[in-house]
């Protein structure tokens, strides 16, 4: 199985640093499965945090329409805003070989070189939605695209504590639980298409992907293209009771809690009564208020 002949070679974007740096020590059993299965591609590699978009970028404008980010979500994050808003149509796929992979995970992206290479050797294309994410930033009010989940609350809390050394799983764990007793959780107010909820919430999230966190399902109703965004707040809880919730979590159940709020809206607000740290696809971006919303099927990605 191979490509056609006229298909222009994959850009193939490698940040060699994620997961501890396993994605360097992986990528050159995908660049031979890709060789084998006849897969054009020329690589670019990463130096520092941010590069990713800037590299994109720059490809998109030497003629590259077809991008692989090799890494996990923070390399995809940075791949895709290099290539929106880009002036063409581009087409989007992934490595997985980061730490959690939860837009991977949702949308079923195999992580073995083999089966990586035979999926872009014949990919299927799926018109993905994207979503924009509007926050209070150094320069003034700044907007970030995402394709997976935006977050204002302890999920942010927790991602601008992580420690800067060990496995960034293991470490994402530690600052979970670690955070829970010293966490003061915001008053919030969320508006979303005539319904607003304004209460002291744990979180308050934009999703497109059901997954978020190394595979909590706090959105498992999420589609990626509905055209909407799935709006999921999490009231106010205490330590013991936010690590019973775990479970569910993971399981996908957690819609069912008493505690949780779900709307579906293309557009939606958050504002808090002091400022807030706002993240997107686990990068932390700035503080509230926040405006996120939909661009429907803004760019073709690679699915099984």
């Amino acid at each position: 199985m191979s490509e056609p002949d006229d298909a222009s070679p994959w850009l193939a974007i490698l940040n060699p640093a994620a997961r501890g740096g396993l994605a360097g020590r992986r990528w050159p059993a995908l660049a031979a499965a890709l060789r084998a299965h006849r897969v054009r591609f020329e690589l670019v590699v990463t130096r520092a945090p941010g590069e990713a978009t800037s590299l994109a970028a720059d490809g998109l404008r030497r003629g590259h329409d077809r991008l692989l980010a090799v890494g996990g979500d923070g390399t995809l994050h940075e791949v895709l805003n290099g290539l929106l808003p880009g002036g063409r149509r581009a087409t989007l796929a992934v490595a997985p070989f980061g730490t959690g992979n939860d837009w991977a995970r949702g949308r079923g992206i195999p992580r073995r070189a083999w089966q990586l290479a035979a999926l872009l050797a014949a990919p299927r294309l799926l018109g993905h939605d994207v979503g924009v994410v509007e926050f209070a930033g150094v320069a003034g009010r700044e907007r970030r695209h995402f394709l997976n989940v935006a977050g204002v609350g302890y999920d942010a809390y927790v991602i601008e504590r992580l420690s800067p050394r060990g496995p960034r799983a293991l470490a994402y764990l530690a600052a979970l639980a670690a955070g829970l007793v010293r966490y003061r959780a915001p008053r919030v107010r969320v508006e979303a298409d005539g319904w607003s909820r304004e209460a002291q919430l744990f979180v308050a999230f934009a999703a497109l992907g059901r997954y978020c966190g190394g595979g909590m399902q706090f959105a498992p109703r999420a589609l990626p293209a509905d055209g909407l965004l799935d709006v999921v707040t999490i009231d106010h809880l205490g330590a013991l009771a936010a690590l019973a919730r775990l479970p569910r979590i993971y399981s996908g159940g957690v819609l069912r809690d008493p505690a949780v709020r779900w709307r579906q809206s293309a557009r939606v607000a958050i504002a808090t009564d002091v400022p807030a740290r706002v993240e997107a696809d686990g990068q932390l971006l700035g503080h509230t208020p926040v405006t996120a919303w939909i661009l429907p099927a803004a760019i073709d990605v690679v699915v099984p």
